[in-house]
């Protein structure tokens, strides 16, 4: 029987013994049919611990751990060699001592000339680190990923190229409310960070130079629409040539809530202990004052009584004593009645006897009572009632009461030989009375508290006025019972003031007014003016919806030997310009139905010869800058603000009145 050739017989020696000298760091062995090693090079040795005596004619299967082993891999990976002619595999194999590595395996099937199998060769490397490194990485990104979705911190990952979201963890999903892949493939601004695309760009741009940016408070919108507040941290890193950004994204809101709170509290525990020093601050002022005040005028009264009863007390003097006991003894009584009704304003025990109330009467009533106090300081009084028949619902005690204060206040800080104006006039649903001077003014930083009870804008020992510093509190207060408003107007000190109160018509007192002759004002209370000779014959149209303002403005004119006719209404102007022609027109502006600009552009609509070009001012209660700017492009040559001085009327009348140059 021929012996069994060996695999050097057939292959030769010279090829193997070459591999074995130039590979010497990988194991090469030869494994005949029968599974059994046939050869084994130093790098075999090395690898898998067995001299070559030791291995040859062994089961090459003992280089397998036992798993391996009793799941018959190794006779699997022969057969597959087999069938098509190579075997790859990565797995782990064991030493003779006992000890495993990895290692990458080729197992080649072994053909001789005619195509017959003869054996197998099976190179291997070991494979150990490689593997290591790979499960410490896999280790690592379980820990990462991990992290990565326990962070209490939404967490996105950008791409560094585009700025798209590559990753993002629960967190932030929860917070934004979106689903994960709803994420992905966006920018930031598409899911509600940054106020726009190019805010959003810009700071993807900032991040590619500086490689970190930081926003505090930045706004942010859930897909609910949410409103938060957010810190956004985001990092470019760059390692071997990669580059990734991680975007940390917090929500401060409540922080930020809480931190508003707290600078709110703090503003306003500062507000009340300032409050507090200037509540303790006024009271010692006042009792400083009230002392004073009461003081003095006692002085003069136990004074004179003292000197009345001494028998050396001339009689001669007893006119004089008694009228600065009287003088004196009213002064304290009016001091100790705005105390009383202060306090009962306080308590919510002041009663008031509401009633339709004419308020031009009322004011009439306290300049006569004031009239001797200014007539004494040489200080003119002008009253200026465009509306006097207009009622109001109150009380006509405490009106008379806030216009004698407001008054006499007027007449108190203004200089000898100044002027006080009263003015009276109908705004639309209310009545306004403006009591206007030409004293000392009011100061910038007092004018916010010339209102509040105790408050003087001079409480020192050296003022130059006395008082108790109640009566404009006083004012304010009875004002506001009575439903109506009050407010201080100046440019400054040494520039004068001017107190307007607002008080609603009473009902149904507009409709009644037509039924009621205008009133005219006692002559002593219009301002002497002088005619121009141009108003003589002049034919004037006069617009307004009230009566009393109509009657005025016709007294005034046809007392300048005008012709006036008047007209209530838009409807009743255009009549009146259709039958007749004039030479001014002066129309209110604010007028139920149609208003004057509605008048003026239907009458520049007209021809010439129908009374197109008609010259045309315009008086109204709007009195801002583009209130005018708007009467003068709606075709008014003049805008004249209520309430209208006689003077100034008949000027801007007589002006208008003239014919035009060509």
């Amino acid at each position: 029987m021929e012996r069994e050739q060996s695999l050097a017989d057939i292959f030769g020696e010279a090829p193997y013994q070459m591999i074995v000298r130039q590979i010497a760091d990988i194991a090469v062995l030869h494994i005949d049919l029968a599974g059994q090693v046939q050869s084994w090079n130093r790098g075999a040795e090395h690898l898998f611990g067995y001299s070559a005596d030791e291995i040859i004619g062994a089961e090459f299967a003992i280089l397998f751990i036992p798993d391996d082993r009793r799941d018959r891999v190794p006779e699997q990976e022969l057969e597959r060699a087999a069938e098509t002619g190579k075997s790859e595999d990565v797995r782990w194999h064991q030493r003779q001592d006992g000890t495993t590595f990895y290692a990458n395996g080729v197992t080649t099937a072994l053909h001789d000339e005619m195509g017959s199998l003869r054996g197998y060769a099976k190179v291997a490397r070991d494979d150990t680190a490689r593997r290591q490194a790979e499960l410490d990485l896999q280790a690592s990104e379980v820990r990462y990923r991990r992290l990565f979705e326990a962070a209490y911190d939404g967490i996105l990952i950008l791409n560094a190229e585009t700025g798209q979201i590559a990753d993002v963890n629960s967190y932030l999903c929860q917070l934004l409310e979106y689903q994960h892949q709803e994420f992905v493939g966006k920018e930031l601004w598409q899911i509600g960070l940054f106020r726009d695309e190019a805010a959003s760009k810009a700071a993807f741009q900032e991040l590619q130079e500086k490689g970190y940016i930081r926003y505090e408070g930045l706004p942010l919108e859930t897909k609910g629409g949410l409103r938060r507040e957010v810190e956004f941290v985001s990092n470019l890193y760059r390692e071997n040539g990669h580059s990734v950004i991680q975007c940390n994204i917090r929500d401060i809101t409540e922080r930020k809530q809480a931190e508003k709170e707290r600078e709110q509290l703090l503003a306003l525990t500062k507000q009340a202990q300032t409050a507090a020093e200037g509540a303790n601050r006024l009271k010692d002022e006042f009792l400083t004052t009230l002392s004073h005040e009461l003081r003095t005028p006692l002085n003069s009264i136990i004074g004179w009584a003292a000197m009345m009863a001494s028998p050396q007390f001339d009689p001669q003097n007893y006119p004089r004593a008694v009228e600065t006991i009287r003088r004196n003894g009213q002064m304290q009584a009016q001091m100790i009645d705005d105390l009383l009704d202060v306090s009962s304003i306080i308590t919510g025990k002041l009663r008031l006897m509401m009633q339709p109330v004419n308020l031009g009467s009322i004011i009439l009533q306290a300049i006569d009572v004031v009239r001797p106090a200014a007539e004494a300081k040489e200080i003119r009084l002008q009253l200026q009632l465009n509306s006097p028949g207009g009622q109001v619902f109150g009380d006509p005690d405490r009106l008379q009461q806030m216009w004698w204060n407001l008054i006499s206040n007027a007449i108190k800080f203004t200089p000898t030989g100044g002027l006080v104006i009263v003015r009276l006039e109908r705004v639309e649903s209310h009545v306004e009375i403006s009591v206007s001077d030409t004293g000392i003014g009011i100061g910038a930083e007092f004018l916010p508290h010339v209102f509040d009870r105790f408050r003087q804008a001079d409480a020192t020992s050296t003022r130059g006025y006395g008082g108790l510093g109640l009566g404009l509190a006083l004012v304010r207060q009875l004002v506001e019972l009575q439903g109506g408003t009050v407010r201080a107007e100046s440019a400054g000190v040494g520039k004068g003031a001017t107190f307007t109160v607002s008080l609603p018509l009473a009902t149904g007192s507009s409709g009644a007014k037509d039924a009621t002759p205008p009133a005219v004002p006692p002559k002593t209370t219009l301002p002497e003016f002088e005619c121009p000779p141009q108003l003589a014959g002049v034919r004037v149209l006069v617009v307004d919806d009230e009566v009393d303002t109509r009657g005025l403005l016709q007294f005034i004119l046809e007392g300048c030997g005008s012709q006036v006719t008047t007209a209530n209404s838009v409807a009743a102007a255009l009549e009146a310009i259709k039958t007749e022609r004039f030479d001014v027109l002066v129309s209110d502006i604010g007028m139920p139905g149609e208003d004057g600009v509605s008048l003026i552009t239907k009458v520049r609509a007209l021809d010439k010869e129908q009374g197109g070009e008609i010259p045309a001012a315009a008086l109204t209660a709007y009195v801002r800058e583009e209130d005018r700017i708007q009467m003068l492009n709606s075709g008014f040559q003049i805008h004249l603000p209520k309430p209208v001085n006689p003077n100034e009327l008949v000027a801007v009348v007589a002006i208008l009145a003239q014919p035009s140059e060509g």
